[in-house]
């Protein structure tokens, strides 16, 4: 009996970096090769196609190098792997994801992992996350559920996973949901249901430029005024609380002609929608035609606002989209 196959493609990030003996830091050092070769009982588990797509810190990868691994992945499953694992550097970690399971149409798992610790660590993570990560790949229950992160022996789902600590092992957790599942004895084992997901078809224009505005002390907008007189396609203003800004951002979103999504800088939870009426407040953001992001923090909410923009979505529909994702 033939052995699945499994696609490993590699990114960058600290899962391939060693300072290799030197002073200065650790940098991009290994292919996809050597990252297998780090895991020899793969062998044992699927036949292993590796290649190296990029060899960046993730901080440096773009959007449209994220377009070209999910074409490489297409390819793969096109070809017969019944799941592919990417690897990347953590930085970026859920951006990418995220905007991959935006667009992942395919039955079979992409995962995504990264390592904390570089190789010249002592207990670096990065062997272990692999291996977890063709488990999780090579199981049946793994289908149906878009883009997975598995980091740390846990399984995200893409939609709600985040980087939450600079340096720890357990920085990724699901923020507003519970983990997919855990890799178990050499198994994956799931714990919850498939979440939800809408597939929105890959752009084929060139995708919009879109700002994020932080919040914060004594903001006078005056950022906004020069993102809104700049060639951004629209914004994201990281707002106060429940999704609020100072009465001076709001001097600046009233004049603004381009799409604005409102998300919450806490982290987690949802924005208000019809709590607050003063000026500056959800209400009257609303009012302005600004969206409210929803569950979405920033960085999730400039994506699919990218998504939604690139397929020519009215803002009437982008408007449903975020209260319906």
């Amino acid at each position: 009996m033939s052995k699945p196959k499994i696609s490993i493609g590699a990114l960058g990030g600290t899962i391939c970096m060693s300072a290799g003996g030197k002073k200065g830091g650790v940098k991009p050092s290994f292919s996809a090769d050597d990252l297998i070769a780090a895991v020899p009982v793969l062998k044992d588990m699927a036949t292993i196609h590796a290649q190296t797509i990029l060899a960046l810190p993730s901080g440096s990868l773009k959007l449209n190098d994220i377009i070209s691994v999910y074409k490489w992945a297409k390819e793969q499953i096109k070809n017969g792997a019944k799941g592919v694992v990417i690897t990347q550097g953590t930085d970026t970690l859920e951006e990418s994801s995220f905007f991959l399971n935006l667009i992942w149409d395919e039955e079979a798992p992409l995962v995504m992992t990264g390592a904390m610790r570089n190789a010249d660590d002592i207990s670096a993570d990065g062997a272990g996350n692999i291996y977890a990560s063709v488990i999780t790949a090579l199981d049946d229950e793994s289908r149906n559920r878009g883009v997975l992160v598995v980091l740390n022996d846990t399984i995200h789902s893409a939609k709600w996973v985040h980087k939450s600590n600079t340096f720890s092992l357990q920085t990724f957790i699901s923020v507003n949901a519970g983990v997919q599942g855990m890799v178990v004895e050499r198994e994956a084992k799931y714990i919850t249901c498939a979440v939800k997901r809408k597939i929105y078809p890959l752009p084929d224009k060139p995708l919009p430029k879109i700002a994020i505005v932080q919040s914060y002390l004594d903001n006078d907008g005056s950022i906004i005024k020069l993102i809104g007189e700049s060639k951004f396609e629209g914004m994201v203003i990281d707002g106060f609380g429940a999704g609020h800004v100072s009465f001076d951002m709001m001097d600046e979103i009233e004049k603004l002609k381009i799409p604005v999504i409102v998300s919450s800088k806490t982290g987690s939870g949802m924005c208000a929608t019809k709590t607050y009426g003063y000026k500056g407040s959800e209400i009257d953001l609303q009012n302005n035609k600004c969206i409210m992001s929803g569950w979405l923090p920033a960085v999730k909410a400039r994506l699919l606002l990218i998504i939604l923009l690139a397929n020519k979505i009215s803002l009437k529909e982008i408007k449903n989209e975020f209260e319906n994702f």
